[in-house]
């Protein structure tokens, strides 16, 4: 059972649920007494609900937290990440996580990035340029279980991985992401040294993959780093058939990130780098956590596209339209 302090309290948040459960109630034939029993008997985080309460939150007089909002919408066949997809206000907070453009801000000490628009794409395997992509990507990272860049590998090794990578001023790569589908025991099994990066992107399981791994998210401004992130959220958040979302990194920038959100360590690991030994962070935390996190739900309930230019009249135009 998921359980965290975190709740909606402006008014858009609380008008989406509000709206939601008073439909939802309606269409289901249930008075508010009903949904009460419902609830109490579907979950133990209800056990002390009353009808006054299911009253106040129709009337978006409170809410309750996240984790008790989508235990209520997946007892009904949903998500949040359903209702919240649809409220224009909460995707423009989402917005303003990946780019706030003033111009009286400089938001990076970046020696090529400054304040300039930058385009994200997504590279796939057979791309020509894939294998100087990714290793220029990965340039700077300290994963010494991402090694697997300076090996002979053919490009069908690497089938199974995503790579975004944003660009500015040309090819300047100022933030990448690196991530692929896999099986939840399979990503466990890498997380204690178990199996190597070639059976996690190319197992051999008649199953569907159901965990999203990420190995890598960079980007050389807080923005684009929550761009690079809200690109693998939404690809969790669109895939039914993902159940777990895991993190396998390095990087100490991404895991303060990720602490800082109230996600969960799952294991630390010391591993021989190529100078000295460095520490080796996983993630591993369900669908329902991920949706319960209001971070990452913002960050989740952002478009992607295929590639997109993201500079300051996008913004104003996508605004102004969804």
């Amino acid at each position: 059972m998921i359980c965290t302090p975190i709740s909606y309290q402006n008014k858009t948040s609380a008008q989406t649920f509000s709206n939601f459960l008073k439909h939802t109630r309606t269409e289901n034939s249930l008075s508010q007494e009903d949904l009460c029993g419902l609830l109490r008997q579907k979950s133990c985080l209800f056990d002390t609900l009353d009808s006054i309460t299911i009253s106040r939150w129709e009337r978006g007089v409170n809410i309750p937290s996240l984790a008790k909002q989508s235990e209520i919408v997946e007892i009904f066949g949903s998500e949040l990440f359903d209702i919240y997809r649809e409220d224009k206000k909460f995707i423009n907070e989402g917005l303003a996580l990946i780019n706030l453009f003033e111009s009286n801000i400089e938001r990076s000490d970046h020696p090529y990035y400054r304040n300039t628009p930058y385009r994200v794409e997504f590279i796939e395997s057979h791309h020509h340029n894939f294998m100087a992509l990714l290793q220029l990507s990965l340039v700077y990272e300290s994963n010494p279980r991402l090694s697997f860049v300076s090996r002979k590998l053919s490009q069908p090794f690497f089938h199974g991985l995503s790579l975004v990578v944003a660009f500015s001023l040309g090819e300047q790569i100022v933030g990448h992401s690196l991530f692929c589908r896999t099986q939840g025991k399979i990503a466990l099994e890498f997380m204690n040294d178990e199996v190597d990066l070639f059976e996690v992107i190319n197992h051999n399981s008649q199953a569907l993959p159901d965990t999203l791994m990420v190995f890598s998210s960079f980007g050389v401004t807080p923005y684009i780093e929550n761009y690079m992130m809200s690109v693998y959220l939404n690809e969790l958040a669109t895939s039914r058939s993902l159940k777990f979302l895991s993190f396998n990194i390095c990087d100490e920038s991404l895991k303060r990130k990720l602490t800082q959100f109230k996600l969960p360590i799952f294991k630390v690991r010391t591993i021989e780098g190529r100078s000295k030994p460095i520490k080796n962070y996983s993630f591993f935390c369900s669908r329902t956590e991920v949706m319960a996190n209001r971070n990452l739900l913002k960050l989740s309930v952002i478009p992607s596209s295929k590639s997109q230019t993201i500079d300051p009249i996008f913004f104003m135009q996508l605004e102004t339209t969804i």
